[in-house]
């Protein structure tokens, strides 16, 4: 019984990247959420995958949070500038 159980929680590296990236956007479901848990408590690639795109996120959310002076540091033409902050101004 316990061998077949463990069949059941067994995943693949490759099973898990979509999985570690899904459960950024919502909670995923228990059974699979049990799943990846046993694999990352075993797998340290794809524990380290994991740790790399929270970073990732992380970088992201606060690149967001001012696009003010991140657009700034940017070296570009002028008139390419405009351009771009009107574009954005458009998308808000």
């Amino acid at each position: 019984m316990f061998k077949g159980m463990m069949k059941a929680f067994k995943m693949s590296c490759e099973d898990v990247y979509p999985l570690i990236s899904e459960s950024r956007d919502h909670s995923l479901p228990f059974f699979s959420r049990m799943r990846l848990k046993m694999h990352l408590a075993i797998c340290g690639l794809c524990e380290i995958y994991q740790k790399q795109l929270e970073i990732l996120c992380r970088i992201a959310r606060s690149l967001g949070k001012d696009e003010s002076k991140a657009f700034e540091e940017i070296s570009l033409k002028p008139e390419i500038k405009e351009n771009l902050q009107k574009w954005i101004e458009e998308k808000k």
